[in-house]
């Protein structure tokens, strides 16, 4: 008998349930139990975010949409997914979830052959191989790691989705599957239900998804028409499902299991996106020269400053949002979420450079409601983050003057532009702003939200400013440069503070931030 592993019944998607338990399903009882399930939770941010996007293509088929605003928020009263939908649609595709089908296998090209198959391994961003630095752990090439079924599995499905291009293949040149290249949002609920149904976005002439007659998730096709078809997707279903790469896995007993230590691997289906294809859940930057480009995760910068473009559900000159926040706003959901709610919304995605991944990540941000309909809110959120941006400006220049001040000594020469810079980079006191202001800005987007007034919200942003960006960047220079304390230095030293109070009162009226007026001083006698 041919070796089997069934997806629908077989366990393996890692799920934390409502009450602690930590269990695997397969994706019928994912599906089914998804209200008694908190999260899926892996070890791997692409295997969780590239999980969630494979269950929310079978759900979009299993509904045939959902194609207007009421049959989602029947779904939502429903407090679970239709079981009969789900059994009945894996009961008419039940070969083509088998990971080991001979001429079905899940993800993968029957009778595929590569010279020279790669280990595993090659599947795992996180795992070094080849000429991948090992940042995560020490697994080597030889000899290959060796995974069970279940693990294998979630390694194929991340992968067609994060493959990293720039390699050679037997099937030519390799190129970026379709998330690498952007930060994707997820909306989190409180059970995995509600996550889904949050991320389930609908089919319709208004909504960029609106697929073709011919859109169908990859299982749903033949696997010799796979790389036949266009590099453009026929629409959402055909992109969720996108088959990057051509792959067979190779099994083989260790200890009396069926393991996997080899996959054939291969360039698969060039993607190739027509201009205004966005990915719903991806929020752009927009740029005169360069178009819309995605929103990603940076080394020198982190996620949260670049926030506004992935609260603002709608477009902008400079921003157009993720549309699976556009479909959670008042406007196409009424009443159905209460605007008070608070959410959070998880971002994935990882950092590549010449085809090597420098990392993954996974953040989580709040989500209140309430920035998907008042615009205003939004603009108050983009204030509060220049505010922040513009005072580490002033920070920085405070400190090159510093820097610079201390090099050129009593000679009077202009300082050399690289050693400032290094002695600035030295002594690193953006990094240490920085990383001080991400827990007051989380709050600042709840209490935002909650304000009751313009008026409460120009108070919280006079308090980022008085109360978290000002004093921030003065303990920043203090424990960096002000630490300098010889008679060489003095001179410097003030300089630079001198020119960071005169940059910081800049800040403030340049955005009209309003002075704190202070308290009324007690009458004497009077407690």
């Amino acid at each position: 008998m041919s070796l089997s592993f069934d997806l629908i019944s077989e366990p393996f998607i890692p799920c934390l349930r409502t009450d602690g338990q930590f269990v695997e399903y397969g994706l019928r009882d994912v599906l089914m139990k998804s209200h008694e399930i908190a999260e899926i939770r892996d070890t791997s941010p692409l295997v969780m975010i590239a999980l969630h996007r494979f269950l929310l293509a079978i759900l979009h088929r299993c509904y045939r949409g959902p194609k207007k605003v009421a049959e989602r928020v029947a779904i939502h009263e429903a407090g679970k997914f239709d079981g009969e939908r789900i059994v009945g649609y894996f009961n008419k595709w039940l070969d083509r979830f088998d990971l080991f089908h001979e001429k079905f296998p899940f993800y993968q090209q029957p009778g595929f052959k590569t010279a020279e198959p790669s280990g595993i391994n090659r599947l795992a961003q996180e795992l070094s191989r080849g000429n991948n630095a090992a940042l995560f752990d020490h697994t080597t090439d030889h000899p290959p790691p060796t995974v069970l079924p279940a693990e294998a599995a979630r390694l194929v499905i991340a992968e067609q989705s994060f493959a990293v291009g720039g390699g050679k293949s037997d099937t030519g040149n390799t190129t970026h599957a379709p998330l690498v290249s952007g930060a994707v949002v997820l909306v989190l609920g409180a059970t995995l239900f509600e996550t889904l149904w949050l991320n389930l976005t609908i089919f319709g002439l208004k909504h960029p998804v609106a697929g073709l007659e011919n859109d169908t998730p990859v299982w749903e096709r033949s696997p010799s028409e796979l790389h036949k078809q266009s590099a453009r997707p026929n629409g959402y279903l055909d992109y969720l499902t996108w088959q990057s790469r051509t792959l067979r896995l190779l099994t083989e007993k260790e200890d009396e299991k069926d393991v996997v230590r080899q996959v054939c691997y291969a360039q698969g289906r060039k993607l190739e996106t027509a201009p205004g294809f966005y990915d719903p859940m991806i929020a752009y930057t927009r740029d005169e020269k360069e178009g819309d480009r995605p929103v990603r995760f940076n080394e020198i910068k982190d996620l949260w400053r670049d926030s506004v473009a992935l609260f603002q559900f709608g477009e902008t000159d400079q921003f157009k949002g993720p549309t699976t926040l556009h479909t959670l706003s008042a406007a196409e959901l009424g009443d159905v979420l209460p605007r008070s709610a608070k959410y959070r919304l998880s971002v994935f995605g990882l950092c590549t450079d010449k085809a090597k991944v420098n990392f993954w990540r996974h953040e989580t941000l709040p989500l209140p409601l309430a920035y998907l309909d008042y615009t205003e809110l939004v603009e108050v959120l983009k204030l509060a983050l220049k505010l922040a941006e513009e005072v580490g400006k002033a920070l920085r220049a405070a400190v090159w003057a510093t820097a610079s001040d201390r090099l050129s000594g009593d000679s009077g020469m202009k300082s050399d532009k690289d050693r400032v810079s290094a002695l600035v980079e030295s002594f690193a006191p953006e990094r240490m702003y920085w990383s001080r202001l991400e827990l007051p800005y989380r709050e600042l987007i709840v209490n935002l939200a909650d304000a009751a007034s313009p008026e409460n919200r120009t108070v919280l942003i006079q308090s980022w400013f008085f109360d978290t960006l000002k004093p921030t960047a003065l303990d920043a220079f203090e424990g960096t440069i002000g630490r300098l304390d010889s008679a060489r230095d003095l001179k410097a030293v003030t300089t630079g503070r001198r020119m960071l109070h005169g940059r910081l009162k800049e800040v403030q009226k340049a955005n009209r931030v309003p002075d704190r007026v202070p308290d009324p001083k007690p009458k004497e006698g009077v407690a």
